[in-house]
């Protein structure tokens, strides 16, 4: 017999599209969508019922969406498992995790404090260089609040970027937490940028400044320009921080996009990186993390692979795991709804 539940998925993109088809392959169910834009290739799909919904990345507007939802399926349909698409659905269904169970929802995202954590990238640094995983070289550069905890991070903080005014340019420079980021009103945003001089260092951190952004932004080495330089590594940790499923991949193209740049576009998935699961599962059991974690690496010019963050969810491009063999929503199921 089928499991009872019912998928609500927010936002439309790859990933939500990916998630709507493995319902329906696996389980034979239409996943009601909310997304704040008619995405054609998902509102379209005879996999979804698809509603637009103005204002959806909004904070109290989603959430109102989803209790207003949750009365629109029958109590017999439980639980609705709530998935997201974005870095900022996985923050803010952490943050409201309580409220959104008492609706009826699964929520499969790990508790708000560690995703805060782990999601904020000086952070995610200064605990990969306490557990000797390796990433690039890393400077820095605090905005408002967040000056003194960065300080006691153990990585190389800076008091400006006067003290990058001798540095070898191009520098990689994007946002410790890019779910802020999403709100910051910078002309020209990217989610990553390639500076080629101090002069544009200048320029950006002072947009950065301006705009109320109040985290860090993070400056690093270039490792290499190559899409086939990146990987993606995707697994799924129990409850007791055991890594159950993981499959990587070898990045051929990337999205080069002001707004998508890293995003994998095709993926081969023929190699076992044992080096990378070996990282990974140091990671998942140090911090006691469970459910779907997915790693972008990044080789230098000798070949050595270097963490870049970690998506506390599966990643936009995760169909490549139900192609290497387990259908990506499985695991989430098993865990969220049949324990």
């Amino acid at each position: 017999m089928a499991p009872q539940f019912h998928p609500v998925l927010l936002g439309a993109d790859t990933l939500g599209y990916s998630y709507a088809r493995q319902f329906h392959e696996v389980y034979g169910l239409t996943s009601t969508v909310l997304a704040s834009a008619d995405i054609r290739y998902t509102s379209t799909s005879r996999f979804t019922s698809y509603t637009v919904i103005d204002g959806l990345d909004q904070e109290e507007t989603l959430l109102r969406a989803l209790r207003e939802q949750a009365g629109r399926i029958p109590d017999g349909t439980r639980p609705l498992v709530l998935s997201g698409a974005s870095d900022w659905h996985a923050r803010t269904l952490a943050k409201n995790r309580a409220d959104l169970e008492a609706w009826g929802y699964a929520v499969p995202v790990i508790d708000f404090d560690l995703l805060d954590r782990l999601t904020q990238k000086d952070r995610f640094y200064a605990l990969c260089q306490r557990l000797g995983i390796p990433y690039p070289r890393t400077w820095v550069l605090p905005f408002g609040q967040v000056a003194q905890e960065v300080t006691d991070s153990g990585l190389e903080v800076l008091g400006g970027v006067e003290q990058l005014r001798g540095a070898d340019f191009p520098l990689i420079v994007k946002p410790s937490n890019s779910a802020d980021w999403h709100y910051a009103d910078i002309e020209d945003k990217h989610k990553v940028y390639t500076l080629g001089s101090y002069e544009e260092l200048v320029r950006v951190s002072a947009q950065v400044e301006a705009s109320g952004y109040h985290h860090s932004l993070i400056i690093q080495e270039v490792l290499s320009t190559a899409d086939t330089s990146l990987h993606t590594l995707t697994v799924f940790a129990d409850a007791r921080g055991e890594v159950r499923m993981a499959v990587s991949g070898d990045v051929v193209v990337q999205d080069r996009s002001a707004k998508g740049v890293g995003n994998p576009l095709v993926i081969l998935g023929d190699r076992r990186r044992q080096d990378l699961l070996d990282h990974a599962r140091r990671f998942i059991r140090e911090t006691g993390y469970s459910g779907y974690a997915n790693f972008d690496v990044m080789d230098d010019a000798q070949g050595n692979p270097h963490f870049l963050e970690v998506n506390t969810r599966p990643g936009r491009n995760s169909y490549y795991v139900t192609l290497a063999g387990c259908p990506f929503v499985r695991p989430l199921v098993d865990h969220y709804v049949l324990g």
